[in-house]
């Protein structure tokens, strides 16, 4: 669809097209979890079981991340702050509606949760903020020089390993 104009790096004007027309279809696309995931919208338990284990060796407090599916039902549970990353304003705001009705957005054990309308090849995180960067299907959509500044951009907003806020 648009990922021959994504790819082209020797038009900047087509990439940036590419990208408005992947945002656009996007725009028009309902805001539910099986529209978006082409039916897959319940997480299997498995996954998350495996996603739980893994995230135990690393046990962090503040990530950002691209989807909300994944956020609600288990990033919430493990980080004090979670900063959704998305380009689309009405996803972000079904994501807000969606983490407020289950009252993860705020606990007692301060959760909190950000929400960034942008798009990942646009995104820059604030320098050492975060413990983990958690990205799922979405960086497909970069072209290869965006994909390789996105995770330059990435590294700069990670913390040291053991560096407190």
């Amino acid at each position: 669809m648009y990922k021959a104009e994504i790819r082209n790096r020797a038009n900047p004007h087509k990439k940036t097209k590419g990208y408005c027309k992947g945002v656009g279809y996007w725009e028009c696309v309902e805001a539910s979890m099986d529209r978006v995931l082409g039916g897959y919208s319940h997480v299997n338990d498995v996954d998350v079981k495996c996603n739980e284990a893994f995230l135990k060796t690393l046990f962090y407090e503040r990530l950002w991340f691209w989807h909300r599916r994944v956020t609600k039902n288990f990033l919430i549970r493990y980080f004090n702050e979670v900063d959704l990353v998305k380009p689309t304003s009405h996803f972000l705001e079904v994501a807000r509606e969606t983490l407020a009705s289950r009252k993860l957005m705020s606990s007692d054990m301060h959760k909190a949760t950000n929400f960034y309308c942008v798009s990942l090849q646009d995104f820059t995180p604030k320098v050492g903020r975060y413990d983990v960067t958690w990205i799922q299907r979405c960086i497909r959509q970069l072209a290869d020089d965006d994909f390789i500044s996105f995770f330059k951009r990435a590294k700069v907003g990670l913390k040291l390993r053991g560096e407190a806020d």
